[in-house]
This record gives structure tokens, C-alpha cells and sequence, in this order.
């Protein structure tokens, strides 16, 4: 049975010479035929071998006896073992989530720092052809489309399936056939679980009143499905990078009159396109919100911001769709600013120096500084964020401006206007970051002392 699981790493690629291998080790009878197939495999495909366990002390003295079989199977071949022991039913509660969902979280949290510590890798996960075959009948309970009936695959990012083809039948027949022993979940054998139920209760159903070969015929229709997600993932990611114009860790600037030219499918792509980048996944994302977001595009006015899911919004600036994750808002600050010393203001994530130069110092070409007439600054300097009602006279203006109506007619988005720094004197508003300094502390020729501030992104944000 291991040349199955060989082919399988050798046609899909899951494993390169030298790779880190961690397999998820319940000790369950997926997971112990992964164990000795990776296990026999190891030397001959030239990777390092090791295992992850995790204790969920959920069914007692059953969770403690899988535990010690793990231990002791691992020690059994020289295999380097990670155990880990947390209540998944208290985290559960903890995190506001399904049990299921905790269990999840822990696991793939810790197989991640393990992986860490032995200097990165590979995830091996025991999920076969049955796993398969349940999940695209869930997905198609829950009226998935294409994306979610190729259900899992072989390889995404550290994760890799190598026994994704292989049928329970024949892991069962490979465990008894070399006296293997594994252990036995009860929880699996008990209609108690969405998941459990469509294994004990309708795939028998549809086996016996239907197709006697339902379970591959699904897992044929999840590789068919597969190949045509990674065709419309080609060309969502050209539609995609047509209509972007910035990004971030936290926000997603689309083009909104290019995306109101399209049809609602693609918008609906590069929207969940858009939020995966900031997700990193599309999990919970559902059709309701990307109709949602397709309307509020045809619909929407400037300044309008609604909630989406799970911690992001989308709004409307001028001729930018924003999608935005979710961040805590940024506090009032205010630091004084002392001469030749740097001011590392936390709250953005930004370093601000400020020392007194001669004129002919000065290097104009950096673009990074700000250069202001240090004899025409009065009392003391501040740095901080905006307050209600401030104002300054822009350079080339004779008039005061409220920096309200600035960021307006620089376009900039209102979740971004607190994190934009302000240097004032005693009197007035010499600058604000990115846009503006005060007309009456502009450099001239009668200038003999520069205030130069420069600016930098904190290392340790």
C-alpha cells in the first residue's frame, strides 16, 4: 500500500529531498497507516520524520490511553513525538466556536509550532478517499459551489494529503494485514455530529437505495472540480490585479468603476479573492455576503461603509471599493518632541527624529524629510493625531483649511485620518503627514536654520 502513498507524493510533489515531515497523529487507523507508510518511506524519499499529538481531555481515560499508544509507537521506531494537552471543550468556550472548530484550531496552532522548532516543513494529514466523499456531500448539503465541492486537496500551503485517494476499505485491509494496532474514537461510531451522520447514516442510504460506489464517484467529482477551480483561479487573479490599486495587511483599494463594468460573477470573485488576502482563507465567507458586496458596488455612495463578516467591512471612497479587515481603532496620542531625540509613537507603528541643521545640510533630494524654517518655530513641539476642529494654511495658501476638509480633498479614507501624524508649535499646525506643511514656515531664501523631521515604519510593529 505504500507505493500508493509513494506515487501519490512523487506525482503531486508533496514531498522534496530534505523536507521536514510532521504527521498529525490522533492514533486512529487513518493516521497509524500514514504513520508506517511515511515511516517506510522516509529513507528511501530522503525527508525527516516527526509527529504531533494533541490531547483534547475531552474522553478521559480513553484521550489518556490514545496518548500513551502514540508515545509509544513513536519510541517504538525513534520517531520524535510533540504532545500537547489542552480541553478542547473549555476553548471552545473560550473562543465562542463549535468544539469541532476548537479541536481544529488547536491542532493546526501546534502542528505550526512544532514545525517552527525543527525549522519548517510539511503538515502530513490523514484525511483519505471517505474524508473526501463526506465532505463534498456537506458541501453540496450546504449548497457549496465549485470552490467548495473540490472539497480538500493533496496540497495547500504546509498541508499535505498523501493518502487523500486511499479508501477506508483499504486502510483497514493494510492495518490487519501487518498486525498493526491503532485506536478507536468512539465518538466516531455515534450519529452525533453533522459529519458522523452523513458517514453512518446517508452514505449507507445512498450506497445501498443508489450508487453502491457513491464514496468514488464523489471523490472523482472533487478532482474534476479541483481542475476547474485552479482554471477560474488563473483568471481571477489577472481580473483581480486589473482592478487593484493598493493593499495592505488591513485593507484592499479596488478600482470601483472598473468593477461596476464587469459581470456579477467575476465581481464576486475578486471579492472573495480580496478578503482571502486578508484572511488568508475564505472560510465562513458565504454567497449571501459576496451578493451583499456585489450590490452595495452597483449601489453604494461615497462614504458609506456596512459590515460584511467575520471582522471586515467594505466601503465606498470616491472611485475606491475598499474591502478592510476589522482593526482596533487608533487611539488619541500626543508626544513632545525633543531635539535630536527619536519618538517612536506606538500606536501607528511610526518613528519620528527632529534636529536643527544649517541651511546648506540640507540634502533636497530625500524625499523622506520634512524641511520647515526652524527661527519661525514658536514654543514648544508636539507630534499627535488629529482633533476635532483643527485647521492650518496649507502651503500656497493665504487662507486657513480645516485638515477635515484636506483629507477630503486628498481623498483619503476615514479609517486611515487618525493614524496621519500632526507636528504643531505652540501656535499653529506646521504639517500634516503625507499632504501638507504650513505656508508660513516654508523654507525661503532668507532662511538660515532648517527644522528637518524624518519619518520611519517601526521595526517591531
Amino acid at each position: 500500500m505504500y507505493n500508493l502513498v509513494k506515487k501519490n507524493i512523487l506525482d503531486k510533489n508533496l514531498i522534496k529531498y530534505g523536507d521536514n515531515v510532521l504527521i498529525g497523529l490522533s492514533g486512529g487507523p487513518d493516521s497509524v497507516f500514514l504513520f508506517h507508510n511515511l515511516r517506510i518511506l522516509k529513507e528511501s524519499l530522503s525527508f525527516n520524520l516527526y509527529a504531533s499529538h494533541i490531547n483534547h481531555m475531552y474522553r478521559g481515560k480513553d484521550a489518556q490511553h490514545d496518548e500513551d499508544f502514540v508515545r509509544r509507537l513513536c519510541s517504538e521506531y525513534g520517531i520524535k513525538i510533540f504532545v500537547k494537552r489542552k480541553n478542547a471543550t473549555e476553548y471552545a468556550q473560550e473562543l465562542k466556536v463549535t468544539e469541532e472548530e476548537a479541536g481544529r484550531i488547536l491542532r493546526y496552532n501546534f502542528f505550526r509550532e512544532n514545525l517552527k522548532e525543527v525549522g519548517g516543513g510539511k503538515i502530513a494529514i490523514a484525511h483519505n478517499l471517505n474524508d473526501q466523499a463526506e465532505t463534498v456531500l456537506q458541501r453540496i448539503i450546504r449548497g457549496s459551489g465549485i470552490d467548495g465541492l473540490s472539497a480538500m486537496s493533496f496540497v495547500k500551503e504546509d498541508i499535505i494529503r498523501p493518502m487523500l485517494s486511499v479508501s477506508r476499505t483499504e486502510i483497514e485491509k493494510y492495518l490487519k494485514d501487518n498486525n498493526y494496532e491503532s485506536c478507536l474514537d468512539i465518538t466516531n461510531t455515534q450519529a452525533i455530529y453533522g459529519r458522523n451522520k452523513i458517514r453512518l447514516n446517508l452514505i449507507p442510504y445512498l450506497e445501498k437505495n443508489f450508487n453502491p460506489n457513491i464514496q468514488n464517484s464523489l471523490y472523482r467529482m472533487s478532482e474534476t472540480m479541483e481542475r476547474d477551480k485552479k482554471i477560474i483561479e488563473k483568471y481571477v487573479e489577472l481580473k483581480f490585479n486589473e482592478v487593484l490599486l493598493e493593499r495592505d495587511q488591513n485593507k484592499v483599494v479596488l478600482d470601483l468603476n472598473k468593477l461596476k463594468q464587469m459581470d456579477d460573477g467575476e465581481t464576486g470573485r475578486i471579492i472573495r479573492r480580496s478578503i482571502e488576502q486578508l484572511k488568508g482563507n475564505t472560510v465562513n465567507i458565504e454567497m449571501k455576503h459576496i451578493n451583499y458586496a456585489i450590490d452595495f458596488i452597483k449601489t453604494g455612495k461615497t462614504g458609506k461603509k456596512i459590515n460584511l463578516s467575520e471582522g471586515f467591512t467594505i466601503d465606498i471612497s470616491y472611485d475606491n471599493f475598499i474591502v478592510n479587515k476589522i482593526v482596533e481603532s487608533i487611539p488619541k496620542f500626543k508626544y513632545n518632541i525633543v531635539l535630536g531625540t527619536a519618538v517612536n509613537i506606538t500606536e501607528v507603528g511610526k518613528i519620528l527624529t527632529c534636529k536643527v541643521m544649517d541651511i546648506s545640510e540640507v540634502d533636497i533630494t530625500d524625499t523622506n524629510s520634512i524641511n520647515l524654517d526652524y527661527d519661525l518655530i514658536k514654543g514648544n513641539l508636539i507630534v499627535r493625531n488629529r482633533i476635532a476642529g483643527d485647521f492650518m494654511i496649507p502651503c500656497g495658501n493665504t487662507g486657513s483649511k480645516k485638515i477635515k476638509d484636506i483629507f477630503i480633498d486628498m481623498k483619503v479614507p476615514a479609517e486611515e485620518r487618525d493614524s496621519k501624524l500632526i507636528i504643531a508649535d505652540d501656535d499653529n499646525i506646521l504639517w500634516l503627514e503625507g499632504f501638507r506643511i504650513h505656508n508660513s514656515y516654508k523654507v525661503s531664501s532668507s532662511t538660515i536654520k532648517i527644522l528637518n523631521f524624518t519619518l520611519r515604519r517601526s521595526t517591531n510593529e
